[in-house]
């Protein structure tokens, strides 16, 4: 039989790439060789079709009406991957033996068109003829939300948010939504979810709803839908806690407690300058000029500092010069309730807030130095206190 071979292109990497788009009428072509029986390589009576190195038999083409769908590669360490990014899937199958890399595949798509089959619900995504937008009613909700939030959502916000936003997602959105078309879910589907996790989950519940929200939102400005199901649903606003500060004495065993450990520094400097959790990984020390620089973790519409400059303060300074490395603010705020059970790690905050004022700081200047708004007056008052006069005030912040 007659080998069809594709028309290789040599990239710098030398990776040879067969998109499988270029052999969707190979059904017609069997056809054809039908009436002309052949055998393979060993002699074996039996219809195939090889292209390069790559073999597909008639049963396997005929059993893959989704064949087209996928790529194929073979990278430089001589693994053959097989992928297949369609439909708001992002699958890849890998190994150096093809025929095993191949049957891992069938192997999903076989589960994937049992999918299909058993949801009335799942519909198959059409490109336009530009190839860059879909039929408003074909639009999966997986797809489009993947969208909007690290196309849009994502640079909004800083990373340790969105981080904490696309956990919630994967969590308590995705596993809900992601296999209905953007058009199919209605009020009363979010309601009876929002329902149920109101009860568990209050401040998480409140979180599903605004990323909805941003979602729909986004659908309904780009056309595709007419109108944000978010507006017909309804959850009760959960109570949340603003945090307390440490009181002298437990400030005081706090500081003895976590003497030589591991994290000792971290939690010091976030007693002293009164950063944020998502702000630690964040931080550069100038000692020098005897500031610190700050990158600012939360940002209102109004705010354009990206970055607050504040003095080292007299306490600070025995921690100044300390290398924390990189840090996962959840991963220590379970660390800060070891030693303070009672407390949140973001009460360190408000305990360097509370002893500031204590020491007769001006609200607006602490406002400045913690990076916190006062209605509009923080991004207005950055420019009226010059570093040498915040260093002064600094001063008075010795309280132990």
């Amino acid at each position: 039989m007659k080998n069809y071979k594709r028309k290789t292109r040599t990239t710098k990497a030398d990776n040879e790439t067969l998109l499988l788009e270029q052999i969707k009428h190979l059904n017609t072509l069997i056809e054809k060789l039908e009436s002309k029986p052949s055998t393979d390589g060993n002699g074996k009576k039996g219809l195939k079709v090889k292209i390069g190195k790559l073999q597909f038999t008639k049963k396997e083409i005929q059993e893959m009406p989704r064949l087209k769908d996928f790529s194929i590669r073979q990278k430089e360490n001589g693994v053959y991957e097989i992928r297949f990014r369609r439909y708001g899937y992002n699958e890849s199958f890998s190994s150096k033996d093809f025929s095993v890399a191949k049957q891992k595949a069938f192997t999903w798509l076989a589960t994937f068109e049992h999918e299909i089959q058993a949801n009335e619900n799942f519909v198959i995504l059409k490109r336009s003829e530009k190839g860059d937008f879909y039929e408003s009613n074909t639009v999966m909700f997986k797809v489009f939300a993947h969208n909007y939030l690290y196309n849009v959502k994502k640079s909004m916000v800083v990373q340790y948010t969105f981080d904490n936003i696309i956990n919630i997602y994967k969590n308590h959105v995705a596993k809900i939504y992601d296999k209905y078309p953007v058009s199919k879910i209605k009020p009363e589907m979010i309601q009876k979810h929002l329902n149920v996790l109101s009860k568990e989950k209050g401040r998480t519940c409140e979180t599903v709803r605004s990323i909805l929200n941003g979602i729909f939102e986004y659908a309904v400005a780009s056309g595709v839908i007419d109108r944000n199901p978010m507006k017909a649903v309804f959850i009760k606003k959960h109570e949340r806690t603003t945090g307390t500060a440490l009181s002298k004495d437990e400030e005081r065993n706090f500081v003895e407690s976590i003497k030589g450990t591991k994290h000792e520094a971290i939690f010091l400097k976030m007693l002293y300058s009164g950063v944020r959790p998502c702000e630690i990984n964040d931080i550069k020390e100038d000692l020098e000029h005897n500031t610190i620089t700050i990158k600012n973790g939360k940002l209102k519409s109004y705010q354009k500092n990206l970055f607050r400059i504040i003095p080292i303060f007299p306490l600070y300074k025995q921690v100044a010069e300390c290398d924390c490395g990189k840090l996962n603010p959840r991963k220590l705020s379970y660390e800060f309730r070891e030693y303070c059970p009672n407390h949140q790690l973001k009460d360190l905050r408000h305990t360097f807030t509370t002893r500031a004022r204590e020491c007769g700081i001006d609200n607006e200047l602490v406002a400045v130095w913690t990076g916190h708004s006062l209605g509009n007056i923080t991004s207005s008052v950055y420019t009226h206190f010059s570093i040498e006069f915040q260093q002064e005030q600094a001063k008075k912040l010795v309280y132990i």
